[in-house]
């Protein structure tokens, strides 16, 4: 349904709002009742595949039923390079939605997907014919027949595009709740969109959480255009669990046995084209394309700043990313039995519990600046150089 209304969207948009689930008015009746919408923020596109359309960027919201004051509240999610918005963030299984936790914590909760991502506009990636050679065996003879020239053959977003984006949302958001400034949460590829939107937009941003932030690369000049390739990347559930998420499961109960399922149902739910192609469904992505994340720019983020990554997750590079940030205020979180994928393992709750501690205050158990750690237990630790707050 949502995917038909966002490709209805794409020829003329206009802002369209879903309440899911129970009705607003039943929801009034109870406070503590979390609303779910769905919008298509109008933008007119500077992806080259469909520059200068008006195009809908989906974005989830969640927010309690009497939500209080706006200011300070609202935050934006941006999600990685594989995974849509909304199995990220809004996961319904047991515990595991992070927007819920913080629209429970009275935020006012939006995540948005980039183009090619979820609810938002796919130019070029429903013809298998563009996807990566290397991988068009993945989708034959379902739905290719036989190994094709890309009809489309360059990447399809740059970081620029990108940026565009996000900022009609951030827009759209502070429009929408009438503030001058918004949080922001990026995780991993999101980290570098979300970090240089921040430095290039200071005066739009309140508080940042950079989740296992891809490192800067230096000297990386930001491209005008995509580069020559294909538009659509694949990967299968086998790829995402096996190759991906199994090398760094190494504690004891760091998974809940029913999360993998949950998490390819919802991804599968939001791509239904890619989940009719080989034999199983496939998870459809941009191909990889440069971002433009350099020392440089992560140098003028001066917003205060969390960065939160698993031990087991490139531990030093992200670590990096936290020393170039000039932010005053900075935290970096490293958690203990936690992989790149840690907002689906057990050690969730850190992520949601630092997290809405640090967009609600800029504090992080009273530390304003320095290095803290989660046990395998959940309990925070503050390292011995960390910066109280006065």
């Amino acid at each position: 349904m949502l995917l038909a209304m966002r490709r209805t969207a794409l020829g003329f948009v206009v802002l369209l709002s879903l309440v899911l689930g129970t009705g607003a008015s039943a929801a009034e009746e109870n406070r503590d009742m979390l609303i779910t919408r769905d919008h298509f923020v109008p933008h007119v596109s500077t992806v080259p595949a469909n520059a200068g359309q008006m195009v809908g960027i989906h974005v989830r919201e969640k927010v309690k039923a009497k939500a209080g004051g706006a200011k300070g509240r609202v935050v934006l999610f941006v999600h990685g390079a594989t995974v849509p918005s909304v199995p990220d963030f809004d996961l319904d299984y047991k515990s595991y939605s992070w927007m819920a936790y913080l629209a429970r914590a009275g935020f006012r909760v939006y995540a948005m997907d980039q183009t090619g991502y979820g609810g938002s506009p796919r130019p070029m990636m429903d013809d298998p014919s563009n996807v990566d050679p290397k991988q068009q065996a993945l989708v034959t003879p379902r739905p290719l027949k036989a190994p094709a020239e890309p009809n489309y053959p360059y990447h399809l977003n740059t970081i620029r595009s990108d940026w565009d984006e996000i900022d009609a949302v951030v827009d759209w958001l502070r429009k929408a709740n009438r503030v001058r400034r918004i949080s922001i949460v990026g995780w991993s590829a999101g980290g570098p969109r979300v970090g240089g939107y921040v430095a290039q937009h200071p005066e739009k941003i309140y508080r940042v959480v950079l989740y296992a932030p891809s490192p800067t690369i230096a000297g990386l000049k930001i491209p005008e255009r995509p580069d020559a390739g294909f538009p659509i990347s694949l990967q299968t559930r086998e790829d995402l669990e096996k190759k991906r998420w199994d090398p760094d499961v190494r504690c004891p109960g760091q998974l809940d046995p029913g999360i993998r399922d949950a998490v390819w149902k919802a991804v599968m739910e939001w791509d239904r084209i890619g989940a009719s192609w080989g034999p199983e469904g496939v998870m459809r992505g941009r191909a990889a394309t440069r971002f433009g994340w350099t020392p440089e720019l992560a140098a003028k983020v001066t917003a205060p700043t969390l960065v939160m990554v698993g031990e087991f997750d490139r531990l030093d590079e992200r670590r990096n990313v936290y020393e170039q940030i000039s932010s005053k205020d900075k935290v970096f979180l490293n958690v203990s039995c936690g992989s790149h994928f840690m907002l689906w393992e057990k050690q969730h709750t850190a992520l949601h519990v630092a997290s809405g501690e640090w967009l609600a205050h800029g504090r992080l158990k009273d530390v304003r600046r320095g290095e803290m750690r989660v046990n395998p237990g959940g309990d925070f630790q503050i390292g011995a150089a960390a910066i109280r707050a006065k």
